[in-house]
């Protein structure tokens, strides 16, 4: 976890970090007192999907043109069922033919989110889909916002790009530092013309969900107190940014939540009550205030992300790696830095890929099992190497289970993948929750890869010899990471019929030659290949090449694509 405080005292990190570990999910905060400079920062310059708080940059960048005097605020635009398809917001309920004006559809876009007016408003920010995205993302790169990116329409799923970036966020990316940016320039009404902050300001001070950021403010106890604000939902982000402005203290402040346990859609979702919390002890810090408002944690369910050539899910299990009981005070690494349990040995979370054209087969379902390697974790591991989009390029019929290993650490503990029979407890959870989303049928497991990368090889190891399903694995692919569990590779591969695919940069030559010599036995079911890409790129350089040449057991033809 990033943080830093700066002219301020740690207190309030650990008052978020704490509220952090009590809701769960992936947090991000930054925060500035516009009147001190003071700045607070947790995970502020991680990424997170922006859900609709993408349409602030958005209206940013309309405000820009129009300031430049190259769009018309009173232009009006009549609505087609085009339009309202797929419809989304107030204005799919209006009918053919209604007209508003853009200025209009801007107000709607941002009050009620509505996502048919943002459509409206991207198509007339340039001639092409690749001119719209341009406009806000080159407006947000000339002010100092790098790492926030508009990616597509909203439920625009033919301009919907190939790519990692587009799989793992969505609409759109940003980092709570980069919003934060965007706010300091709109209060002194520098990023665009002081008519069009203006204008921005007064929409954004209408918004219509308040469930966090405002939530819990204390505003009978000042002068005054508004939030211009814009907030984002979707699947299990929640995000809120905005400026508060009062008598006590005025600042701008980013919250983005990620991967949160509750699905519930209400006020009272765990998400949005962690983001109202914190907006409350980030207002107490900055005015010597204190207090807090009530709330509740719930449960959680299976939670679907499209993806051109498939969709991917994310869920807890009570038998995921994590949390475990060797890990219950965190850990401390050879180089001395300490891990607490939270967040790097809190997280039960799963992510399974699963292919456009998947099916059983007459034995079940083929599975392919990744362990991510140290300072990773599953969703960046679904959005850093292609797995996904090697097993779509290269026709397997399998699901690609990324279970959270250690969260961003250096540590290669395999968590309950270490007990005895706790990879087949987990392949099994996995495949009764699918069976549940109506993905398979049964829960037989038919064949199985075991996959690592880096540090990943100890889950990997343990996996194969206290599994059990020994059986059922045909392939292990091990990435840059024979860093150990030689014994647990070599029986495996020496009394069964399976194979090892390896490959190795120069630093673990000495592993695999040594590895080499002892399953010399086992003929040609392995291979060891020594690679001079960088540790970070072996992944994605091998892991097609080994799976174009998987037997015809794992693949599907296109025809069965089509069905």
């Amino acid at each position: 976890v990033l943080l830093s405080v700066s002219r301020a005292s740690a207190g309030i990190l650990d008052d978020i970090r704490e509220l952090n570990a009590r809701y769960g999910g992936r947090l991000g905060v930054a925060a500035k007192n516009l009147a001190t400079g003071e700045t607070i920062a947790y995970n502020a310059d991680e990424r997170f999907p922006t859900a609709s708080a993408i349409k602030l940059p958005i209206m940013a960048a309309y405000f820009d043109l129009v300031g430049k005097g190259k769009l018309d605020p009173e232009a009006r635009i009549t609505l087609t069922a085009q339009d309202k398809k797929p419809g989304s917001g107030v204005l799919q309920f209006m009918r053919d033919s209604a007209s508003i004006t853009l200025a209009d559809a801007v107000t709607l876009m941002i009050d009620l989110s509505d996502n048919t007016a943002t459509n409206l408003v991207l198509d007339r920010l340039g001639p092409t889909h690749e001119t719209r995205l341009s406009a806000v993302n080159d407006f947000l790169a000339a002010h100092g916002m790098r790492n926030t990116k508009l990616l597509n329409r909203v439920f625009a799923w033919e301009t919907k790009q190939k790519t990692p970036e587009a799989m793992r966020f969505g609409l759109g990316v940003a980092t709570p530092a980069d919003m934060v940016l965007l706010l300091e320039q709109l209060h002194p009404r520098t990023l665009v013309d002081s008519s069009g902050c203006d204008k921005m300001m007064a929409i954004l001070k209408e918004q219509f969900y308040n469930s966090m950021i405002p939530r819990f403010l204390p505003a009978g106890e000042c002068k005054f107190l508004s939030v211009a604000h814009k907030t984002g939902s979707v699947n299990e982000v929640r995000v809120d940014v905005g400026l508060v402005l009062s008598d006590r203290a005025t600042f701008a402040i980013a919250i983005f939540v990620d991967k949160s346990p509750d699905h519930l859609w209400d006020a009272d979702n765990s998400a949005t009550l962690l983001g109202a919390r914190v907006a409350r002890a980030v207002w107490n810090h900055f005015t010597g205030m204190t207090g807090e408002g009530r709330g509740r944690v719930n449960t959680a369910d299976v939670d679907w992300t499209q993806f051109p050539g498939g969709r991917w899910a994310i869920f807890r299990s009570p038998v995921a790696p994590f949390p475990h009981s060797a890990r219950t005070n965190g850990y401390v690494g050879g180089d001395g830095t300490r891990y607490p349990w939270f967040p790097h040995y809190a997280d039960s979370s799963i992510v399974v890929f699963v292919p456009e054209g998947f099916h059983e087969t007459p034995e079940g379902a083929n599975v392919i099992v990744h362990f991510h390697g140290h300072m990773n974790d599953n969703v960046q591991t679904l959005e850093q190497y292609a797995i996904p989009q090697a097993m779509i390029a290269k026709n397997v019929n399998a699901l690609l289970i990324l279970p959270q290993g250690p969260y961003r650490a250096r540590d290669s503990f395999g968590g309950k993948m270490e007990d005895e029979g706790g990879f087949r407890r987990m392949v099994e959870d996995v495949l009764a929750t699918m069976k549940h989303e109506e993905v398979v049928t049964t829960d037989r497991i038919a064949r199985v890869i075991i996959s690592a990368h880096s540090g990943g090889y100890r889950p990997a190891g343990f996996s194969l010899s206290r599994g059990p399903v020994l059986d059922r694995v045909t392939h292990v692919f091990l990435f840059d990471a024979l860093y150990g569990q030689h014994e647990s590779f070599r029986d495996w591969l020496l009394t069964g019929g399976g194979a090892i695919n390896a490959a190795f940069t120069e630093h673990l030559a000495k592993q695999h030659a040594q590895f080499a010599l002892s399953v010399v036995s086992a003929g040609k079911r392995w291979s060891m290949t020594p690679t001079p890409v960088d540790h970070e790129q072996v992944v994605q350089t091998f892991m097609p090449g080994w799976l174009e040449a998987l037997p015809a057991a794992w693949k599907f033809s296109p025809s069965q694509k089509s069905d």
